[in-house]
């Protein structure tokens, strides 16, 4: 079987001491399959996946029969050996591989490195990606404070605009400039959001392929830990979260331009409402008392005369002293026939 070579290979590179006492032919078949698939890149939680396919024929109550997370760690520490033999093997059948695809021939124009000449030159190379990957979220938050900048200046501007135009049209249409204008850079915003995670993850897909021609793979390590972004109770990007931010704004830009057009067309007005006493003075003048209320004499006498400012003196046949005029002075001899 074309399968027997590779574990052969396998076989060789595992202690005698760590093979299972009962026949492993099968075992190592699948472990075979597990060069062809995934050569150098096979995990401890692959091993573990064909063991337990192997071990289920034999003991379906076996206590290891769960899930690679869940077991204890010094059992998790028993594969080590298993992924360095498969490994080998891998690398020894570099035909047992999968055939390079289009991306790891752009990557590697003359072959995976091998020499140490060509493994540190890789190296340099992996480094300088790792720094464009840093410099690059650097980027990413210079963006991020430049929009929130200039959103705030809008809005602070939409603030000052309604405050100062009374619900008039014009300081509609300035709403609305503002309002569409807010909502263009949050599209722009939101997209270069999308962008820069994209050019993360191809930048990140590059650090990983050079990763597996080195000694260790800590950024596949991690995406690994984080359950390869697949549970987002574990892990969930940063362009996702990013870009609530401007989805926000682009809703807020968006009402506020719907509204602008309303008052605009003169579907509802802002701005405060002119009382009903500052538009006819004269509603706001108490009403004369009537007669019969008795707090003023309302005698004709007590009337001015004429078209003069100065009150006319009352009669004498205008009945008793009103209560704010000056008695006339007594002079001597009054009273006396």
């Amino acid at each position: 079987m074309y399968l027997d070579e590779a574990a052969a290979r396998i076989r060789s590179h595992i202690p005698s001491d760590r093979m299972p006492d009962e026949n492993a032919d099968d075992l190592l078949r699948l472990y075979a399959l597990l060069v062809r698939s995934k050569g150098c890149k096979v995990t401890q939680s692959d091993i573990h996946d064909a063991w337990c396919i192997w071990m289920a024929k034999r003991d379906l109550q076996h206590i290891s029969l769960v899930p690679y997370e869940e077991l204890p760690p010094d059992v998790k520490e028993q594969d080590e050996v298993f992924v360095k033999a498969v490994r080998r093997a891998a690398k020894e059948l570099g035909s047992g591989k999968s055939p390079p695809s289009r991306f790891s021939e752009v990557l590697f124009p003359s072959g995976p490195p091998t020499s140490p000449e060509s493994v540190k030159e890789t190296f340099d190379l992996y480094k300088m990606m790792v720094d464009s990957s840093e410099g690059l979220v650097g980027r990413r938050q210079a963006v991020n404070t430049f929009f929130l900048t200039i959103n705030g200046a809008l809005l602070t501007a939409l603030g000052l605009v309604l405050q100062s135009s009374g619900g008039l049209r014009i300081g509609a249409l300035g709403l609305f400039v503002l309002a569409v204008a807010g909502a263009i850079l949050c599209g722009a915003w939101r997209s270069l959001i999308t962008s820069f995670g994209q050019l993360n993850r191809g930048k990140f897909k590059v650090i990983n392929s050079i990763e597996s021609h080195l000694q260790a793979a800590i950024y596949a390590a991690e995406w690994e830990a984080l359950g390869r972004g697949e549970d987002p109770k574990i892990y969930r990007s940063f362009t996702s979260r990013e870009i609530w931010v401007p989805n926000a704004l682009f809703v807020l830009h968006s009402f506020t331009a719907l509204a602008a057009i309303l008052i605009a067309i003169g579907c509802f007005k802002l701005g405060p409402t002119i009382p009903v006493a500052l538009k006819d003075p004269a509603a706001s003048l108490p009403k004369p008392t009537s007669a019969s209320s008795g707090s003023m004499d309302t005698s004709p006498d007590l009337l001015p005369h004429g078209s003069g400012d100065q009150p006319v003196a009352p009669s004498s046949k205008s009945g008793p002293t009103p209560p704010n005029s000056v008695p006339a002075p007594h002079l001597p001899g009054d009273g006396i026939k």
